[in-house]
């Protein structure tokens, strides 16, 4: 090591400022120099990493976590310069501070060797002083997904990904009151053959908790070259590994963000109002667009007392009329309403009137407040889902239903039309008994057996949509005594999943088991709804905290794809789409988009508001606007997946169209263009 001090403290190799606090040093440690984060208002330093393993580069495969030998460290201009060396490779790292106070981070690899360097892998680690921080990747990893089923394959450290697979490219970890955020700025780099690759970001153990940037090579469960290709499915996919010719450099650039957190499970907010990355959504269709195309789509899944769940039968399903999670026959009920009442259409108008009396007096079941969830169109009859192998009823479903049904009754009830004293009684008795059968916990379950009593004793989030249908029975019949009950519940939901985030939201998605956008949606809409009503602070805070973790799931940014590709070809672009789950790395249209933007506009923050516009027009890619286009028939269909990482398959769409898809970009942009 050959130091060279610029008018620094003994001991101080190299030190940068900021007028925010932050520091950069460059220290004599006791095993060899070291860098040390801190801030001035804090005792001692808040991160320390030795320099040697701050960088690491291997060459063949599989690749490893070799640790470069550091060389010389120097300040030039306000830039602590840094190299080091890694077999014929060697680095140079500079750090320099912004004008906003974050620390950016460039590292150039180059091959010296005079020879070809194949199967190199390399990048930057920052070792944690615990084996117990909180680490969030955006998307994929909160708190090492605590909730996901132990026998179904999902992201857990040791796992790095590709940064495409991030909503927010960036790793965040906290502990002891401290974070710090690692983000990267991704660059594209395309191969001979059109293929793109992307550098990744993970958390690896090297030996100890370690985040990790590395130029594009993967880990799943601390095995490298290891993809997760497909929900609890992985693959052998050695990919990322670059080749250098003598002279060759790789770039990378990162930005390092680090400060005081409590509790520790907030530091995934530090991600989402970190302002880094200036990319802007699609715009292919405005509010009024998707609106005449969402609804000429579900005027053609009408079938005279429903709307039919599939298209037809073209993917092997029964026609039938689903009621919440991927039917939402009941919100495509509230959204004829809506329609019909803004523009003086009677008709529609008496199909939602007919769509609600169908499903109040067809679905009931011997369990007074318990109801069937699909009706058979051709069979004639009504049935449960099912759960391994059982009849049960699901509360997220069921919750989200009455939760319509209220708001139906309520807009008719606005309008001067007469609401049937059938469906009061029907959410009546829906939020009596998610109320009597909650779990010791003081949580409604995760759904019920056909006598009503709980399918599992399992704590989740599934059933928050229950506080929700608590609160349409207050403001339908007055009685405050829901209300209060309802208060109570989320109050339990809150200490469980979001006061301190260590057991994050999961288990809405009925076809996944995990830690998933839904549950934390369901979670955001309740308290949003509790403080539109009681104009409570706590309230607020609550949606608020909600409102930033669905966030990490909005993607910030917008990969490129490989040449080819449905998305290469179509110009499609990923920012300000939500990704879905810790299982399930898609995108879909599932997001409580105009809520957001209200909450925004309650609260004062604008940037809420902007952001729900932003997903609003992004959404408007993959919907079709003529026969053929995205593979439909039908103009206003649209896919529910689409493909924006080594999921499934990349660069593409389905054509897989339950009714939600019909359902919520509809809803959202009729509340959104009414406000506009």
């Amino acid at each position: 090591m050959t130091p060279v001090r610029e008018s620094t403290p003994a001991g101080v190799l190299a030190a940068i400022a900021e007028p925010g606090g932050k520091l950069v040093e460059v220290v004599t440690g006791p095993g060899g120099p070291e860098m040390r984060l801190g801030r001035r208002d804090a005792a001692g330093p808040h991160l320390r990493a030795p320099l040697r393993g701050l960088l690491t580069a291997s060459a063949g495969r599989p690749w490893r976590v070799e640790p470069a030998e550091p060389g010389t460290v120097r300040l030039q201009r306000g830039t602590v310069v840094v190299t080091a060396r890694a077999g014929g490779l060697s680095a140079r790292l500079e750090l320099a501070f912004t004008p906003d106070g974050l620390l950016t981070l460039t590292t150039t690899w180059r091959n010296d060797s005079g020879a070809a360097i194949t199967d190199v892998a390399a990048g930057l680690l920052l070792p944690l002083p615990t084996q117990d921080a909180h680490v969030t990747m955006p998307g994929v990893l909160y708190n090492d997904n605590p909730s996901s089923d132990p026998a179904r394959k999902v992201p857990r450290i040791p796992y790095v990904a590709e940064e495409h697979r991030l909503p927010v490219p960036a790793v965040n970890a906290a502990w002891d009151g401290r974070y710090v955020s690692l983000f990267a700025h991704p660059e594209a780099t395309r191969g001979h053959d059109g293929r793109v690759t992307y550098g990744s970001l993970g958390v690896v153990r090297s030996p100890g908790l370690t985040v990790a940037a590395l130029t594009g090579v993967i880990m799943f469960d601390g095995e490298p070259d290891v993809c997760y290709v497909s929900k609890a499915e992985v693959a052998d996919r050695p990919i990322g590994y670059r080749d250098l010719a003598p002279g060759e450099t790789i770039t990378t650039r990162h930005t390092l963000d680090w400060g005081p957190v409590e509790p520790r499970g907030f530091g995934f907010r530090t991600l989402v109002h970190t302002r880094l990355y200036r990319d802007e959504p699609a715009r292919p269709l405005s509010a009024d667009d998707i609106v005449r195309l969402k609804t000429g789509a579900m005027d053609a899944r009408w079938n005279g007392d429903g709307y039919l769940a599939y298209e037809g039968t073209r993917h092997g399903r029964p026609r039938s009329y689903l009621y919440g999670w991927t039917g939402q026959c009941m919100k495509l009920a509230l959204c004829d309403a809506l329609l019909g009442i803004e523009r003086g259409e009677p008709e529609r108008v008496e199909r939602a009137r007919r769509a609600a009396d169908f499903y109040v007096e067809g679905s009931a079941t011997p369990v007074r407040g318990l109801r069937a969830a699909r009706y058979l169109v051709d069979e004639g009859s009504w049935e449960m889902f099912r759960k391994d192998g059982a009849d049960f009823v699901s509360s997220r479903a069921h919750g989200e239903t009455i939760t319509d049904l209220a708001a139906l009754a309520l807009r008719f009830r606005d309008a001067g039309l007469e609401v049937p004293p059938e469906w009061a009684e029907a959410v009546a008795d829906a939020a009596s008994i998610f109320w009597h059968t909650r779990l010791p916990e003081g949580v409604v379950p995760l759904g019920w057996t056909p006598m009503g009593t709980p399918v599992s004793p399992m704590v989740s989030a599934a059933g928050i949509p229950c506080v929700q249908a608590m609160l349409g029975a207050y403001r339908l019949s007055g009685e405050r005594m829901w209300l209060l009950r309802a208060e109570e519940v989320l109050g339990h939901y809150h200490r469980l999943h979001a006061a301190t985030f260590e057991r994050p939201f999961a288990h809405a998605t009925l076809d996944a088991s995990g830690e998933d956008k839904e549950a934390g949606m369901y979670f955001f809409l309740a308290a949003h709804e509790l403080f539109r009503l009681t104009g409570r602070e706590a309230y607020a805070r609550w949606a608020e905290a909600a409102a930033d973790w669905l966030l990490t799931f909005v993607y910030v940014w917008s990969p490129e794809f490989d040449e080819g590709s449905t998305f290469e070809r179509r110009g499609f672009k990923a920012c300000g789409w939500p990704s879905v789950s810790v299982q399930n790395h898609h995108l879909d249209v599932f997001f409580p988009t105009s809520e957001l933007m209200e909450f925004g506009r309650a609260t004062g923050r604008a940037d809420y508001a902007e952001q729900a516009d932003r997903i609003l027009h992004a959404m408007g890619q993959g919907i079709c606007t003529e026969p053929g286009d995205w593979g439909f028939l039908t103009p206003g269909e649209q896919g529910e997946g689409f493909f924006q990482t080594n999921w499934q398959r990349t660069g593409e769409a389905n054509t897989w169209n339950p009714s939600w898809v019909i359902a919520l970009p509809l809803y959202h942009a009729l509340r959104m263009r009414k406000v506009a």
